[in-house]
């Protein structure tokens, strides 16, 4: 690692839509804060516009929230998995980038599709920068990667502060957002993503169909760690 030249340094994340983009950005953000460095968030846009266009709004509105906190530029390539690698390699050259940050399952998955590994071709391809594949944490796998891709869902107020799932509009909705359903239960378990009447992006959990806590899950886990 760079240190000796830390106001060189320029940190890239490369991330997909999907809740795991989160944890990658932070962990660059604490790099980008340790070293002093600018921060490049890579986001690629893979999913079809009309069947997940309100998906994509809110995982953006994520991801810009978390760059607006770390004084991050954001880049945004739709591209197919097969240009994947291309676009890391033509970003960081272009960025200057001297350090590379992807997840472990993303590189799984790229690896799959492309049939090579991507780190292989950044080594090879972008031998300046050092390579950050950031391993998928025990205590945080199943928050991050088991759960349906989303739904469009509403959150519909009851008279003692709970909220009801739902999946059509109603009179009694309040909150209009994606419901992530984990893939290890038959009933309605798994995270209500939605935009606040602050503009803010949100997630709460659901359980058997309601939301009992109406607390930001990450402010919740933030006390734990």
């Amino acid at each position: 690692m760079k240190t000796d030249h830390t106001r060189d340094e320029r940190i890239l994340v490369c991330v997909n839509y999907g809740h795991t983009g989160r944890r990658l950005i932070r962990r660059g953000g604490q790099l980008s804060n340790k070293l002093g460095a600018e921060l490049i968030i890579l986001i690629f846009d893979s999913l079809p516009d009309d069947e997940f266009a309100y998906h994509k709004e809110i995982d953006i509105a994520v991801f810009k929230e978390l760059a607006k906190a770390y004084n991050a530029k954001v880049i945004i390539k739709k591209e197919k998995a097969i240009d994947i690698t291309n676009t890391i390699v033509t970003t960081a050259k272009s960025e200057h980038i001297s350090q590379i940050i992807i997840g472990q399952m993303a590189e799984s998955i790229w690896a799959t599709v492309l049939g090579r590994s991507v780190i292989d071709v950044l080594l090879k391809q972008v031998p300046s920068a050092d390579l950050h594949v950031i391993p998928i944490d025990r205590s945080s796998a199943q928050e991050e990667w088991e759960y349906d891709l989303g739904v469009r869902a509403y959150l519909a107020e009851n008279d003692d502060g709970s909220y009801d799932l739902l999946y059509e509009n109603n009179s009694r909705v309040k909150y209009e957002g994606i419901f992530l359903n984990s893939i290890h239960t038959e009933f309605e378990n798994g995270i209500f993503s939605f935009l606040s009447e602050e503009h803010k992006t949100m997630e709460v959990r659901v359980v058997n169909g309601k939301v009992l806590s109406f607390v930001d899950i990450d402010d919740v886990e933030g006390t734990d760690r």
